[in-house]
C-alpha cells in the first residue's frame, strides 16, 4: 500500500499540479495557485498553506483539508 504522501502526489499529476519536492516539504503549482504542505513522516502533516497570487489564504493541520484544495 502507498504512503499518504505518495498517494497525494499521484492524484495531483493526474489533475495537473506540478510537483516541487525537498526532505519534507512539498510544493503544488497550478497557474496562480500553491500549496505548501510540511511532512512528518510520509503519512502525517504538521501543516498546509494555501496560496492565491502569493498571497496566503488558507493554513490547516489536517491532511483531508489539504486533499480538497488539491482535488480541483
Amino acid at each position: 500500500m502507498a504512503d499518504e504522501r505518495s498517494a497525494l502526489a499521484e492524484r495531483t499529476a493526474a489533475s495537473g499540479w506540478e510537483r516541487h519536492t525537498d526532505d519534507r516539504v512539498d510544493v503544488y503549482l497550478r497557474g496562480a495557485s500553491r500549496v505548501r504542505v510540511i511532512w512528518r513522516g510520509d503519512d502525517a502533516i504538521s501543516g498546509g498553506t494555501r496560496f492565491q497570487d502569493d498571497i496566503m489564504e488558507n493554513y490547516t493541520r489536517q491532511l483531508d483539508t489539504v486533499r480538497a484544495w488539491l482535488a480541483g
